[in-house]
């Protein structure tokens, strides 16, 4: 035969918290079970002591706890200062500033020169290497047969040049 300790409710009991009916079956399995009846006991114990502590706590003075807060507030407001104040973002400034004044200064400074003309000798050179092309290409076979370059003066006055009979055109087609 299994004992059902009434565990669960030895905390109601003893606060006096279990209806009458529950009350009794609680009661007369203590007197019974020496081991619920020890539990139970140091139960109420613990209750009590925190029962006394409860009552000696003392009530909490908000008035207090609101000045304080107010100290650690102003504090706090008073240790932020803006940024325009501070001695770091001044020198970051200054920094930057100089940084731009540097880079203008190098940029002034490195100025590519004015176009002028090339030396005579550049000029010469251009001269030679112009007619030394012309020259190669006199000597390509495919550039003595090309009728363009040959007929160039007749090109060039095409627009005077009148035009060509019908008869002719039939018979070389």
């Amino acid at each position: 035969m299994s004992i059902n300790h009434p565990e669960i409710a030895l905390i109601p009991y003893a606060r006096g918290e279990l209806s009458a009916e529950e009350r009794a079956r609680v009661e007369q399995h203590l007197e019974g079970c020496a081991e619920c009846r020890a539990l139970a006991e140091s139960s109420m114990g613990v209750l009590r002591k925190v029962a006394r502590f409860v009552d000696e706590t003392p009530e909490a003075d908000w008035t207090a706890y609101r000045i304080q807060l107010r100290r650690k507030l102003a504090a706090r407001t008073e240790a932020r200062t803006p940024w325009w104040r501070s001695a770091y973002a001044w020198s970051a400034l200054v920094g930057a500033g100089a940084a731009v004044a540097a880079l203008l200064i190098a940029i002034s400074l490195h100025r590519p020169p004015p176009f002028s003309a090339p030396p005579l000798d550049q000029m010469a050179m251009a001269t030679e290497i112009n007619d030394a092309d012309l020259g190669l290409l006199k000597n390509y076979n495919v550039v003595e047969h090309l009728d363009l370059l040959e007929n160039y003066d007749v090109i060039e006055r095409l627009d005077q040049t009148p035009p060509a009979s019908q008869q002719g055109n039939e018979k070389s087609s």
